[in-house]
């Protein structure tokens, strides 16, 4: 390729960009659900909860048992300072103090 002063040096030859990935995009994804995956492992150890899994809970004060898939009650993780998290079983929103027992069923 010839020397091109205005492309600041810049090497557009197609050997030069075979450093990037194929599809950018994918790349992205995978690494976003990685860190995903790690900050929920973290959140579960350090809350001793089971999140994104189907479980079986009670409440403290319900008398009642309650089945479904346990989540976050919002999309953004907890930043590292807080004592409780905020989850959520369908409808149903409590702090992970509120749990009396908690078993998983998948």
């Amino acid at each position: 390729m010839k020397e091109n002063d205005d492309q600041l040096g810049f090497d557009f030859s197609a050997d030069s960009l075979l450093e990037f990935p194929l599809n950018r995009e994918e790349k992205g994804w995978s690494v976003f659900e990685s860190d995903q995956k790690q900050a929920i492992q973290r959140l579960e150890e350090r809350f001793g909860i089971a999140l994104n899994r189907r479980v079986q809970l009670r409440l403290n004060g319900w008398p009642q048992e309650f089945n479904g898939k346990l989540m976050l009650e919002g999309l953004l993780l907890p930043t590292g300072h807080e004592k409780t998290v905020r989850l959520r079983l369908g409808k149903l929103t409590f702090d992970n103090t509120d749990i009396e027992y908690c078993r998983t069923l998948d």
